[in-house]
């Protein structure tokens, strides 16, 4: 993803990586499933910690992991030493900008998880991003990205307020942390929320900041048509129920256009 205000948080790796609502999320059995319909390696976008990359491995796959915050990619790093042999050398990591990369290679499958695409605020960002896809999608390939389903009494109701997501927790070294979250504006013109993720750690109180773009099915589809791919399927969780209103996601899966 675009650089956030994480890569300035010690130990932030390991500190995402022991947030149970994260560990908790249904999306890798269902990256796992879309990777099992291809042959040919899978592209990873806002690979982070390996939270998907990893398990995709583990089942076979070979998989390429792309980011930008060099925190995230160490401690990606991290969790692919301690895997076994055959696992490891499935996986290349590599740190890029996800607006402007070129791998040399195509894929038949690239998956951009869990909201990369909310980090891309302005319509120029968001196209060049596609554009890097197109470049990197092989014939007949699929690109699958998740988006929140935007729930609009919570983003009017956004009041600034510090709410904890996560209770106390404890880390491998002995030290815990907790964390809480707000949202500090809604900018409704541009359809985006302003987020604060406050990280309590040991004595230390640690902010993440950055914004957070929402979008309405209509607009994604009409953004990809744009950029020259075709929206095949909604779903709007991964169990792949259809997107309905109150859907938590919108899980799109997408073609290039023939």
């Amino acid at each position: 993803m675009p650089s956030s205000s994480y890569d300035t948080i010690p130990d932030i790796g390991l500190l995402y990586d022991s947030v149970p609502l994260y560990a908790a999320r249904q999306d890798v059995a269902f990256y796992v499933e879309e990777a099992e319909q291809v042959r040919g390696p899978v592209l990873e976008l806002g690979c982070g910690t390996g939270r998907i990359l990893l398990p995709l491995a583990r089942a076979g796959h070979t998989v390429v992991g792309l980011d930008s915050s060099p925190p995230m990619l160490a401690r990606c790093r991290e969790r692919i030493a301690a895997e076994p042999a055959a696992v490891r050398g499935r996986i290349t990591l590599h740190q890029h900008d996800v607006r402007d990369f070129d791998l040399g290679t195509t894929y038949p499958l690239v998956i951009a998880p869990f909201r990369v695409l909310q980090h891309l605020i302005t319509i120029k960002e968001q196209l060049a991003f596609l554009a890097a896809v197109a470049r990197h999608l092989a014939a007949g390939g699929r690109f699958i990205f998740d988006v929140f389903n935007p729930h609009f009494a919570k983003l009017t109701g956004a009041d600034g307020v510090e709410r904890e997501d996560t209770p106390q927790q404890s880390l491998p070294d002995g030290r815990s942390f907790r964390r809480a979250a707000r949202v500090t504006r809604v900018r409704w013109a541009d359809q985006v929320s302003e987020i604060e993720l406050i990280w309590y750690v040991a004595a230390r109180r640690l902010v993440q900041t950055f914004d957070l773009r929402w979008y309405l099915r209509a607009e994604l589809e009409h953004l990809l048509a744009r950029a020259g791919f075709q929206a095949r399927d909604v779903y709007g969780d991964f169990t792949r129920a259809p997107l309905v209103d109150g859907s938590p996601e919108q899980i799109v899966c997408a073609e290039r256009r023939t």
